[in-house]
């Protein structure tokens, strides 16, 4: 391996890497001390990340190369890199899809009104007040059908969302998934079917795994985790009706396709002081947005597994627990 390749880890997904990852990922951490000296990688509190030189010799690699790889640029914090690349060697590492293809997207945001909790849900007893809060009835009103019966109609034009939403009078938001994992079943069959061009995260033909972090060293928090699986809705309800309409619950082929909220902690026992938290719910913590499923995963179980399981549909039921399905 040149001691240039090792730069190809450091791209916009995946921004920080420490020595430990970089072997998870099956290379030799090794190259970092040339690097630096070369001033194409410097060391922050815990991870090294590229320097505007190793940016530059990134892009200018990956060109001679013929690669369409783009270098880190953003950090939000070391912390969340590291979680967001740990989860992605791990989830990766501990299936095959040996007949399917595994995706990831980092930081996958998707487009929702900019509401505030209180127009999203209320507590004691928990009400979900977004289906009858006025710019869902406007959005209704203007994107009235979802389902099959959408493919009859003519698809949404690219940024039609975005546009409706910022108009709306409510302002745009986003709901945010650390780390999205799209599993395709059999891709070549679907191959011949051209991407949406209003589907920039390709969700089409694939099963969707919308992985968020339980945040770190805090105990889980009802009203918390009430609001990101409220947001979650917000954006099923966006997609369905005005980005991938017929296709959010369905593949081409009409096979189902999942769409699951996944509550990443640190360890086993955070996730039983979430699971406690929400299973109490029962469905009515889906209601206005099923088919959709909440669970738990914890890093330290993930971590322990110690095979490979055929595909993540049969990895998830090993390692983290459903909430409600």
């Amino acid at each position: 391996m040149d001691r240039l390749d090792l730069l190809f880890l450091f791209d916009e997904d995946n921004p920080c890497w420490t020595e430990k990852l970089i072997r998870m990922a099956g290379e030799d951490p090794a190259p970092l001390s040339f690097l630096a000296e070369s001033g194409l990688v410097e060391r922050g509190a815990e991870a090294w990340r590229l320097t505007d030189n190793g940016r530059r010799a990134f892009i200018k690699t990956a060109e001679a190369n013929y690669l369409a790889a783009f270098p880190g640029t953003e950090i939000d914090s070391e912390d969340a890199c590291l979680f967001r690349t740990r989860l992605r060697l791990l989830l990766d590492g501990k299936h095959l899809q040996r007949w399917g293809k595994k995706e990831f997207i980092s930081r996958a945001r998707f487009p929702i009104p900019s509401l505030p909790d209180g127009r999203i849900f209320s507590e004691n007893p928990l009400t979900w007040l977004w289906p009858d809060d006025p710019v869902f009835a406007r959005m209704r009103d203007e994107w009235p059908v979802v389902g099959l019966a959408a493919r009859e109609k003519s698809p949404p034009s690219p940024g039609a969302a975005f546009e409706w939403l910022e108009a709306s009078g409510e302002g745009l938001a986003f709901f945010e998934a650390d780390l999205l994992h799209l599993s395709r079943y059999d891709f070549q069959s679907y191959s011949h079917i051209p991407r949406s061009p209003n589907d920039p995260w390709g969700l089409l033909n694939a099963d969707r795994f919308f992985c968020v972090r339980q945040p770190v060293h805090e105990k889980p928090n009802g009203h918390a985790l009430l609001s990101t699986i409220g947001r979650f809705q917000l954006a099923l309800e966006v997609l369905r009706r005005m980005i991938l309409p017929g296709y959010m619950d369905h593949d081409s082929f009409d096979q189902s396709a999942v769409n699951w909220l996944v509550f990443v902690c640190d360890d086993e026992k955070e996730a039983e002081a979430l699971i406690s938290l929400l299973r109490p719910f029962r469905r009515e913590l889906i209601r206005p947005a099923a088919p959709m499923e909440v669970w738990a995963l914890d890093m330290e179980s993930l971590a322990a597994f110690p095979e490979r399981a055929e595909n993540i549909h049969d990895l998830l039921p090993i390692v983290a627990k459903p909430i409600v399905r």
